[in-house]
């Protein structure tokens, strides 16, 4: 995994934490070993997954409507 913020690459194993947001007491979440930025995990998350499945329906629609012009 790497860090959004300062770029650290790291494993998803070494670091867990408790996010400081009431909100996301149920998310998937990773620490920065260096920074402390929290990520989501995105290899945990079932919305992420669901989002880049519907992504990947957009771009394949918009393809086929392309070719058929």
């Amino acid at each position: 995994m790497k860090c959004a913020l300062c770029g650290l690459e790291f494993t998803r194993d070494d670091v867990r934490c408790a996010p400081a947001c009431p909100l996301a007491g149920g998310w998937p979440v990773v620490c920065c070993p260096r920074c402390g930025y929290h990520m989501l995990d995105e290899s945990r998350s079932v919305l992420v997954r669901l989002a880049r499945k519907a992504g990947t329906a957009v771009r394949r629609a918009s393809r086929g409507r392309e070719g058929a012009s």
